[in-house]
């Protein structure tokens, strides 16, 4: 489901479940679409959609002069049983998600909070969590200094398809109030800059929250799964049928592994077609995306020929708008990466059994071959995206790659292959090292330092670029890396 489609299904089902779970009651106003608007930075035309779905299907009433209302009256067995449908139809999914969040967030939203202005933590300290969405206006806030707008769309489908409809159950009113508490504890914490103690108190809350959750399905949900299992989804792209997307990356770790060599013509559309499965049109949409980003050059007699790096560099259009804005959201994907990945990384390695760790070991060591160590981060977050033992952060790695290949491009800025050896093969050895010893916590802090080097470089480059938006995206100092928790 492309990401447009999931956002729309997400409002949807979140506005839904309040009315089902008693949030708002037969003849109580739902919030205005623009108030909607408003907390989650949703279109006026997405929050429109679940509006007038809602009233089509006769959960509400829709008027200029009343506004929305709920139109439909529940007994509470008719409660307790939509409570109890749609909460075992996402048991794996939402256990697996408060799981995962840690791993996936706890730096990025420990550092986000230590750069937050005073003048808004003592907005934050002031905030009433006495709601659902008052919650999600914390959890944007709690992310908003790390200047990454992917983030932000990340965080809000993770609140739509999780802690929206989980504090708008009565039941769990109660963690709404610890919500406060621990907000206090927060923004305390962040007023007199005791970091460490900061970090303890985000890991605590959160290990709360994760065991709330799996005493709620133990306690409350006694009902068996009726549905097929829902999971969670969340796409990069905006819009769906994004397939030539997927297939561009594809060729270009084809490139990069040698398949494809600098130089010599992608095969033609219809061989293309027959290997990967997919139409002809779509091929030639994948190639025009490839010379649109200076990885290949084509002509109507020879085909697609590869370029090298520095041609590549070239052959972009770093003017073009498209263009300007994808390599934003690659510095953002790599943000997120380098935030996440040592937690990630250690968690997945500790979780893997010998033939995965073998797989693991041998994909990587396929670089010394071809000597392309710059892609030693990738493959690791490839790998990462495949073992993880959480599905939730397989599926937001594995989007994220999706993102990478935009930077292509920029590779001939850096410089020939053998310069940029100097620095990673040194890393490469060492990870390798590290994976034949086991000592999974020495891997992952290599691949964190890694992806912060590739981080700084980028936003330099973006920079030079004349892209200035990239200036937001706020990257840890040396003294940032947190240990605490990890």
């Amino acid at each position: 489901m492309g990401g447009e489609m999931e956002l729309k299904q997400a409002v949807y089902t979140s506005l839904l479940t309040q009315i089902q779970f008693g949030l708002y009651k037969y003849g109580e106003s739902l919030p205005g679409m623009e108030e909607i608007c408003r907390q989650t930075h949703i279109s006026v035309d997405t929050v429109k959609a679940a509006y007038h779905r809602l009233r089509q299907e006769g959960y509400i009433s829709l008027s200029q002069r009343s506004g929305a209302k709920v139109a439909v009256r529940y007994s509470p067995e008719e409660r307790n049983r939509l409570i109890q449908d749609f909460f075992a139809q996402r048991k794996t999914a939402l256990i697996d998600l408060s799981r995962s969040i840690w791993p996936l967030f706890g730096w990025a939203g420990w550092l986000s909070l230590k750069h937050t202005p005073p003048d808004v933590i003592g907005q934050l300290a002031h905030m009433d969590i006495q709601s659902p969405n008052a919650m999600y206006q914390y959890l944007e806030q709690k992310f908003d200094a790390l200047g990454n707008g992917l983030l932000s769309r990340l965080i809000r489908q993770i609140y739509l398809f999780f802690q929206g409809p989980f504090y708008s159950v009565k039941e769990n009113e109660e963690e709404l109030q610890r919500g406060m508490y621990w907000l206090e504890e927060v923004t305390s914490k962040s007023r007199s800059g005791e970091w460490d103690a900061l970090a303890s108190v985000l890991k605590t809350a959160q290990d709360e929250l994760a065991q709330s959750v799996a005493q709620f399905y133990e306690k409350r949900i006694t009902g068996a799964q009726t549905k097929e299992e829902t999971v969670f989804g969340w796409s990069v792209y905006k819009k769906s049928s994004q397939l030539r997307y997927s297939l561009a990356i594809e060729i270009l770790t084809g490139i990069s592994r040698g398949v494809y060599p600098e130089g010599s013509y992608l095969p033609p559309a219809e061989k293309l077609s027959r290997e990967k499965g997919v139409s002809v049109s779509t091929i030639r949409r994948t190639v025009s995306l490839l010379n649109s980003i200076g990885a290949v050059k084509s002509s109507r007699t020879l085909g697609a020929r590869v370029l090298s790096p520095l041609q590549s560099t070239r052959n972009c259009d770093f003017t073009h708008p498209d263009i300007q804005v994808r390599l934003l959201e690659v510095a953002e994907s790599l943000q997120i990466y380098a935030l996440s990945s040592r937690a990630v990384s250690k968690i997945t390695l500790d979780s893997v059994d010998k033939g995965s760790l073998l797989q693991w070991k041998q994909r990587l060591s396929g670089l010394q071959n071809s000597r392309r160590y710059e892609m030693t981060t990738y493959y690791s977050l490839e790998l990462i995206a495949r073992f993880a033992p959480y599905r939730t952060i397989r599926v937001i790695y594995s989007e994220l790659l999706k993102l990478l290949f935009w930077g292509n491009p920029l590779r001939g800025l850096r410089g020939d292959t053998e310069k940029m050896n100097q620095y990673f093969e040194p890393a490469f050895r060492t990870m390798v090292r590290a994976l034949e010893e086991q000592d999974f916590a020495s891997f992952s802090a290599v691949l964190e330092e890694l992806l912060l080097y590739e981080l700084r470089i980028m936003e330099e480059q973006l920079r030079q670029l004349g892209i200035m938006e990239s200036d937001s995206i706020l990257i840890p100092g040396e003294s940032e890396v947190w240990e605490c928790g990890r």
